[in-house]
C-alpha cells in the first residue's frame, strides 16, 4: 500500500489527497497466515514535517475466543493518523539529516513513497490481540474438567471454589 507524495510535498502546508484503500497483508499472525484483505480510505496532507496520514480501514480477521477458546471470525475497524517524515529533500535532491529517535517505519523514502501496509500491520494486531468472543453469551470452559459449556453441561460438582478463597469459606462456615 504505496502512495507517491512528490508532488504533495511540494504543495503548501494543508494541501491533502485522497485514496481508496484496497489491499492485502500476508501473515498478519498465527491465527491469520493467509492474506488479510484491507478497505477504507487513506487522507495524505501535507504537515509542516512532512506528510500526515489518516487512515480509516477496516478488515476480517481469525481469532480464538478469549472464554471457550473456539476459532472466531470477526471484523475489525481501524483509525489512525501518523506523520511520515521525508528522508530526501524535494527540492534540492539532499539527505535530510533526521532526529536519532525517528521510526524508521514513519520515514518518506528516497523516492518520495509512503508505505502504510507496516502501520496497518501494527495497528491490526493491537486490535487482534484484544481478542473477542464468538457470542455474546459465551459460558466459557469448565474449570475442572475443560468441558466446553456452550455444547453442555459437564459432570464436575457445581460448587467450585477458587482454593485462594478457601479461607472466606472457612470464616462464612464458622459464622454459623
Amino acid at each position: 500500500m504505496l502512495y507517491n507524495v512528490a508532488q504533495l510535498i511540494k504543495e503548501s502546508i494543508g494541501a491533502t489527497r485522497h485514496y481508496n484503500l484496497d489491499g492485502q497483508l500476508a501473515e498478519l499472525d498465527e491465527n491469520n497466515p493467509s492474506p488479510v484483505r484491507f478497505q477504507g480510505k487513506v487522507v495524505l496532507m501535507r504537515s509542516a514535517l512532512g506528510v500526515l496520514a489518516t487512515v480509516d480501514a477496516q478488515f476480517e480477521a481469525n481469532q480464538v475466543c478469549r472464554r471457550c477458546l473456539e476459532p472466531t471470525r470477526r471484523m475489525f475497524k481501524l483509525h489512525f493518523d501518523e506523520e511520515y517524515l521525508p528522508t530526501i529533500d524535494i527540492e534540492t535532491g539532499l539527505k535530510i539529516k533526521l532526529d536519532k529517535d525517528a521510526d524508521p517505519v514513519l520515514l518518506i523514502d528516497e523516492h518520495h513513497i509512503i508505505d502504510i501496509s507496516e502501520l496497518l500491520r501494527q495497528y491490526a494486531l493491537v486490535e487482534v490481540a484484544g481478542g473477542s468472543l464468538c457470542q455474546s453469551g459465551c459460558k466459557g470452559l469448565c474449570p475442572e474438567c475443560g468441558q466446553n459449556l456452550n455444547q453442555g453441561t459437564c459432570s464436575c460438582k457445581s460448587t467450585f471454589t477458587d482454593p485462594r478463597l478457601s479461607v472466606l469459606t472457612q470464616l462464612l462456615a464458622h459464622k454459623e
